[in-house]
Parts: structure tokens; C-alpha cells; sequence
């Protein structure tokens, strides 16, 4: 194995209380209801646009460039940095990045967000690079799209190329890019619904990824 795309939201940080915060706020200024914090967590990991279609079916599609903005009025300027690294993910980064693998991070979150967390949770030393939304979240928004972007622009071997994430969608979005794939369950999903969506190797625990990480090699 020798890259390594991790998921953002979920498995490198804890975001949900930015996050949810953020939709309360886009449900107030769009008059929508309220769906409660436990909805509002299933929202974290998938494209904005897809879980509005999902949670908020009766929202018409041409007012999803509002919802947006008002999602990213709360969330770019109160949210962003209302997050916690999870617990052993840098010496998990440090021990990987030492045995010489790449690293990656590849997220739903707009690109120049993900930039700048990065920077903020001082974890810049430790990835290649950084692949996440288009800024506008319509051009380039679901894992599909953004893992193939990143995996196109480092001419990855994609036998040699693994997902790691916490969703469904980052499985899925492995599979379609025929790229081998690793759920972890300390985040926002749980074990059925990566096992549903095919995750070749499930964790509970972050410090069991670099042994998981060998044994594809």
C-alpha cells in the first residue's frame, strides 16, 4: 500500500458540534424544521446537497444554493474550529508517514476549509496532499468525484491506494474508484452501515489502522 486518503469528518476530528450548529442555523434562516441533533449528525460525512434531498425532501432543489449559504454563513466563520482531534490520530499520521506511505486527506468539506483545518489541528507535516470540495459544493461535492480528482492528480496505482472513513459514501466512493477500502466506527457511522456498503476491513479503534494498513500490503 502506498497511499492513504483519509476521510475528514469523523476520522481525523470530531465536528459535529460546529456542524450541527451550523444546520440549526440554516433551518432557522430558511423558516425549515428543526430536525433535531441525532438527524443532524447523519448529515456529517455526505454532501450537504444530498442529505437536504434526504432529510428535507419537501425543500425545492432551486433553494439549495440559500440553504448553503446559510450553512456557510454560521459554519466558515463559528463552526469551522468548534472540532476535537480524535484521541491517538497524530501518532496514528506520525507512524504511518515514518513506514513511508503517503498520505491524503479526501473530504466533502470545500477544499480551502479543509486547507485550513488542517493547518489549524497542526497536522500540515504529515499529508501530501489535501482534495475536498469544490468551493462552490456544486462542481465537485460527493467522495466519488473528490477521491478520483486526488487519485487523478497524484497518478496513484489504485491497487496500491486505500480509503479510510466513517461513512457509507466513503466506502462507496472507494469502490467506484476501484481502490481498496477501510471503515472505522469511532466516528459518525457504525459497523452495519459500513458493512453494508462493503468496507473490506472494519475498526473500532483509530491505533488499529497502521497494522490493518501492512496487512493490504
Amino acid at each position: 500500500m502506498k497511499n492513504i486518503f483519509f476521510d475528514f469528518d469523523g476520522t481525523i476530528a470530531d465536528t459535529q458540534v460546529g456542524t450541527i450548529k451550523a444546520l440549526e442555523y440554516m433551518a432557522k434562516i430558511l423558516e425549515l424544521p428543526d430536525l433535531g441533533q441525532a438527524t443532524y449528525q447523519k448529515f456529517i460525512g455526505p454532501a450537504l446537497t444530498d442529505s437536504l434531498a434526504k432529510f428535507y425532501p419537501n425543500l425545492a432543489e432551486s433553494s439549495y444554493p440559500k440553504a448553503i449559504a446559510a450553512y456557510q454563513e454560521y459554519y466558515n466563520t463559528k463552526g469551522l474550529h468548534q472540532l476535537n482531534l480524535y484521541p491517538q490520530i497524530a501518532d496514528v499520521l506520525m507512524a504511518l508517514k515514518d513506514e513511508g506511505y503517503k498520505l491524503y486527506i479526501s473530504s466533502t468539506k470545500p477544499e480551502s476549509l479543509i486547507k485550513e483545518l488542517v493547518s489549524y489541528l497542526k497536522l500540515d507535516a504529515y499529508f501530501s496532499g489535501l482534495y475536498g470540495a469544490s468551493d462552490d459544493q456544486v462542481t465537485r461535492i460527493n467522495k466519488t468525484d473528490i477521491l478520483k480528482y486526488g487519485l487523478s492528480d497524484i497518478n496513484a496505482d489504485l491497487d496500491q491506494s486505500v480509503i479510510i472513513g466513517d461513512r457509507a459514501t466513503d466506502i462507496q466512493g472507494g469502490i467506484a474508484n476501484r481502490i481498496h477500502t477501510l471503515g472505522i466506527t469511532y466516528g459518525f457511522g457504525d459497523y452495519k452501515e459500513l458493512a453494508q456498503a462493503d468496507a473490506e476491513v472494519i475498526l473500532e479503534d483509530p491505533t488499529e489502522i497502521p497494522s490493518e494498513i501492512r496487512a493490504f500490503d
